[in-house]
């Protein structure tokens, strides 16, 4: 088959670090090692093409017409006419029209037999006439906006979940690696949601050790990695972390990843934690977001990992360190209950409960050497299960089913 897949983010971008960057790019390594062409239409500031590690790589440029409209509507004093929601609606539009109208132009040439859109943004909105498509489900919008955001408007979210499930409406077949946030989107589209999870793929690259020396090297620390911002919980470490570190004395907490820049009280998210850390400030430590061959080294040397996500789908973070044979504290009613089984393989917190956290960590590091060891291959081997070839699968059956039922409707 020749699959197209549509993103926002890849590996070979600033935004390398986000989990859909490194989904698409273990499915298109994954689906070019099983014969498949694949080609992968990149949202983008530019246009142009180009081949990464034999992948076709073709640059989608939006053109943001809404700015424009909306920097002449200020300029004549006019902009009652343009509200924001408006705006928001026209920008969507317009970003899937531009999807559609390149893969349209590529697909004349280069046939293909089925796109892949990500939910985010509602790309799939315009449909490129006679070619199936199918939409994968990786987060909530609504939860997104509710628990912490991304740093945009409350029209602007609400805009953007409202335009996400019309374009989910108009897919052929929807899947996601969630469970809860299935449940939750199902009633939303009116349409089943397939599950089918992450996979999980090892570098394939030599692992770096070059930061963990530098920076970790026979530090003891607790590690957080992911974006840095309240919707994955971070602000929960905030209020610990004095009473951690001051419990713990040879402790560091890590974080490694981009900072978001959240507010608490009109306070930078990470001034505001480093605030609460005072006199112990010197043991917590930033390391901008590193790829998996520098990042794997620092999971691997952490005591645990800490994941207090306020919302999550069916998280990464999770999935690599417990394939790195880490203990995970996550949070409960998120993806987390699908990977973690609560005393067996990691442990399970209520989101926002600063308390059970900080009890929980300290329960970890007091842990006996046998019994740690034995949660960890649990931890393990859950990741196991997450093999391309097993998960991997399941997306090409469900390719071939969307297919078959676009020839007989």
């Amino acid at each position: 088959m020749h699959i197209a897949l549509v993103t926002p983010e890849f590996v070979t971008e600033a935004s390398f670090d986000g989990g859909l960057a490194n989904y698409i790019y273990k499915l298109a390594k994954w689906l070019k090692s099983q014969q498949h062409k694949v080609t992968i239409f990149l949202v983008s500031e530019t246009s142009g093409s180009f081949v990464f590690e034999d992948i076709t790589i073709e640059r989608i440029k939006i053109i943001d017409y809404a700015w424009r409209i909306n920097y002449q509507a200020k300029r004549f004093k006019i902009s009652f006419l343009f509200p924001e929601k408006l705006q928001c609606f026209v920008a969507f539009r317009q970003a899937s029209y531009f999807v559609k109208k390149t893969i349209k132009q590529f697909n004349k040439k280069h046939p293909i037999d089925i796109i892949q859109y990500p939910h985010l943004s509602g790309y799939s909105f315009y449909k490129v006439k006679n070619v199936p498509s199918i939409v994968r489900l990786s987060s909530s919008t609504y939860l997104c906006n509710a628990m912490g955001g991304w740093g945009r408007s409350d029209t602007y979210m609400k805009s953007l979940e409202k335009f996400e499930v019309m374009a989910m409406r108009k897919s052929e077949m929807v899947f996601g690696p969630s469970k809860m946030i299935a449940e939750l989107v199902e009633p939303q589209i009116g349409k089943h949601i397939s599950i089918i999870e992450t996979p999980y793929m090892a570098p394939e690259s030599k692992l770096d050790n070059s930061m963990y020396e530098s920076v970790l090297k026979e530090k003891r620390y607790v590690l957080f990695f992911g974006s840095i911002g309240l919707i994955k919980g971070v602000g929960t470490i905030a209020e610990i972390i004095y009473d951690l570190l001051k419990t713990n004395k040879d402790l560091y907490y890590i974080f490694v990843g981009k900072q978001l820049h959240n507010k608490i009280n009109e306070t930078d998210l990470w001034d505001y934690l480093m605030g609460k850390a005072a006199e112990f400030s010197d043991r917590v430590i930033h390391i901008p977001a590193q790829k998996h061959p520098a990042l794997f080294p620092i999971i691997q040397n952490a005591q645990l990992v800490t994941l207090p996500s306020r919302t999550d789908n069916f998280p990464n973070t999770c999935i690599e360190s417990m394939a790195n044979k880490k203990i995970v504290i996550g949070t409960k009613g998120n993806g987390f209950d699908q990977l973690i089984n609560d005393n067996e393989n990691g442990f399970v917190v209520e989101v926002d409960n600063s308390t059970e956290l900080l009890d929980k960590i300290n329960c970890v590091l007091q842990l006996d050497i046998e019994t740690k060891n034995k949660i960890e291959q649990k931890a393990f081997e859950r990741s196991r299960k997450l093999h391309p070839d097993i998960v991997l699968n399941q997306v090409i059956e469900l390719y071939k089913k969307t297919i078959n039922e676009l020839k007989t409707a």
